[in-house]
């Protein structure tokens, strides 16, 4: 059996936001609303970062860096964070 400690992550920086993204308009106090279904939910103070920061433009890798350093993380920590974000998110999303 490996030492998992000597395995090297899988790499997500590729991780790609939902198409629709780019729907939602996010308050300040973290309130998501999806002009196309009408739908709202909330997210939290890392996940409206990441919103912002992907609704602004912003690659994979520059959103997995920011957060890295943001939250003191390894990256491949925090490409998996983004990952899991993004597949919560097609959900809402769909």
């Amino acid at each position: 059996m490996s030492d998992p400690a000597t395995i090297a992550p899988r790499d997500r920086s590729d991780a790609s936001p939902p198409p629709r993204i780019g729907d939602l308009v996010l308050s300040d106090d973290g309130h998501a609303f999806d002009r196309r279904t009408g739908r709202s939910f909330c997210v939290n103070p890392t996940g409206r970062l990441v919103l912002e920061l992907t609704q602004a433009g912003r690659p994979g890798p520059e959103v997995i860096g920011e957060l890295a350093a943001r939250y003191a993380q390894h990256p491949a920590v925090a490409a998996a964070a983004l990952e899991t974000f993004y597949s919560q998110i097609r959900r809402y999303l769909s």
